[in-house]
């Protein structure tokens, strides 16, 4: 990792309102050249904001921005892309009725002139092999017909691609959020390398385990400030939680409510057909249960039989209503 005073870019007491709400209140935040940075913090802290005033798609009410050493006015996502900051958010940005090479064009003003999208699409395609090997995806499909992880993965490459401009710094706001285990594993790993070659990356996620594993520095973010920094050794998964905010009263919270769960009847009891430890879904009632998972790892065929277990006696289905009526 590079010296700390050798800094890519250097925020200084940003601040940004919407409203009564301070969504950024006097925040300094920096990043060296060879970083990975890991940005923490429960829904609401800043985190995506502050994103958004460093890659130029918000401008800040208040503070400065330094690039490389040159305080920036007039800052924007042109600048921006020109001064080699990236951005990947939650939100992604790719135009679904365009291929993937013309998704790649749109970041890439030198790609003109005849053969342009055989140009565009070999540089997207060699960024994802790179990334994502075996990925799949051919630079002639449409986004809108591409799965949500492989879409992801086009937002991410493309990310990383250079023509003109440099690449010295990029933001990655949950990029693992639609990839599963192995493809997030080959996207860590291939920003390690880049940290590893002089670029730098902000790393947004809400899994702490890849912020403490893959991450140089961890800065953590509560109500529009930064509450805590220092390299990712220096914390544990536990300490992380307190800095985001207090584990001891969700802790309790949890408790209490488990505790008057224990007299509230079961409604539901479910699990699913490949689970073969004693792990199921319980369901008390008046309770609101989120379900969670990748496409494709079975909660909607839990659902279903949830639904059925309903009407009819499905094995390792126990819903209360059904029983009912069966007596």
């Amino acid at each position: 990792m590079a010296e700390a005073n050798a800094s890519i870019v250097d925020l200084d007491g940003v601040e940004k309102h919407f409203g009564a709400v301070h969504a950024l209140d006097g925040v300094d935040f920096a990043v060296a050249a060879g970083e990975c940075v890991g940005l923490v913090g429960h829904n609401g802290a800043g985190k995506s904001t502050l994103m958004h005033v460093l890659a130029g798609t918000l401008s800040p009410d208040r503070g400065g921005i330094v690039v490389g050493g040159t305080q920036q006015q007039s800052y924007s996502v042109a600048l921006a892309q020109k001064l080699g900051i990236r951005c990947v958010f939650q939100e992604l940005s790719l135009c679904p009725n365009l291929t993937v090479a013309e998704n790649a064009r749109i970041n890439h003003a030198s790609l003109t002139g005849f053969g342009w999208r055989r140009r565009a699409g070999d540089l997207i395609l060699k960024k994802l092999s790179e990334i994502f090997p075996g990925h799949g995806i051919a630079a002639t499909e449409i986004i809108r017909d591409l799965s949500l992880a492989k879409r992801q993965m086009v937002e991410v490459a493309r990310a990383f691609t250079v023509t003109d401009d440099p690449l010295n710094l990029v933001i990655l706001d949950e990029p693992t959020s639609s990839l599963d285990a192995h493809a997030a594993s080959q996207l860590l790993d291939f920003v390690r390398r880049v940290v590893a070659g002089g670029a730098s990356c902000i790393f947004i996620s809400h899994l702490l385990g890849e912020i403490l594993k893959y991450s140089d520095r961890v800065v953590v973010m509560r109500d529009g400030k930064v509450v805590a920094a220092d390299r990712a050794a220096a914390f544990d998964h536990e300490k992380l939680v307190n800095a985001m905010g207090g584990a001891e009263h969700r802790s309790a919270t949890v408790r209490d409510r488990a505790h008057a769960r224990d007299d509230t009847p079961i409604q539901i009891r479910a699990k699913p057909e490949r689970q073969h430890d004693g792990a199921e879904l319980v369901a008390h009632k008046g309770e609101i249960i989120g379900l969670a998972g990748l496409s494709g790892h079975g909660q909607t065929q839990l659902l279903l039989r949830v639904f059925e277990g309903a009407s009819r006696s499905i094995p390792g289905i126990a819903v209360a209503a059904y029983q009912r009526s069966a007596t």
